[in-house]
């Protein structure tokens, strides 16, 4: 969805819909590892204001998407509630600069070529930034043995447990076959 920014009332305009999963597809690599799937639509509720010296986007993004926890690689419902609010400003605004360090308030700013809005292009940026970096089933997940797989949350690992001392053994073995060091004051 694209809207023109001539096209928006002083007063605002608030925008309702929802997006399935085949809108979603639309902004995900052909082979997502994540396999991310929303377990119902998005609903997404916006208000946008036209403004002196930007365009002010402001809503609710609520739905519930299906992801891998990064640990034991079960799939689990994780709940999307984001308050959004960007500011769109011209790029002809943008700073010269190659690089600029960003105060934390103008993270909140974007650059548009200032006639049109691409609003799906927006919610799919506000989801992919609502996703953790980490993502946990539980705050104790357990995750899976390296050795035998076993899910540690649903069952007890099958490896045979062996004592083999402490980690450091290998470099006591090591030792005897480096050169010797020689003192510094010669």
């Amino acid at each position: 969805m694209r809207i023109r920014v001539d096209e928006i009332p002083e007063s605002g305009r608030t925008l309702r819909f929802h997006w399935d999963q085949e809108k979603l597809a639309e902004f995900l690599p052909p082979d997502d590892p994540f396999g991310l799937k929303l377990l119902r639509p998005v609903n997404v509720t916006l208000t946008i204001n036209r403004l002196r010296e930007h365009i002010q986007i402001t809503g609710r993004i609520e739905g519930s998407i299906e992801v891998v926890c990064h640990r034991c690689l079960k799939d689990f419902g994780y709940p999307l509630k984001e308050d959004v609010e960007i500011y769109l400003v011209e790029e002809d605004q943008a700073p010269e600069e190659e690089e600029t360090e960003l105060d934390l308030e103008e993270l909140e700013y974007e650059f548009f070529d200032g006639e049109i809005i691409d609003i799906d292009q927006l919610v799919a940026e506000q989801i992919f930034l609502a996703l953790p970096v980490k993502v946990l089933c539980t705050d104790d997940c357990k995750g899976i043995c390296p050795s035998c797989g076993a899910n540690l949350n649903d069952e007890p690992c099958r490896c045979e447990v062996k004592s083999s001392g402490s980690p450091f053994e290998k470099l006591a073995s090591i030792k005897p076959k480096l050169p010797e060091s020689r003192d510094s004051d010669s």
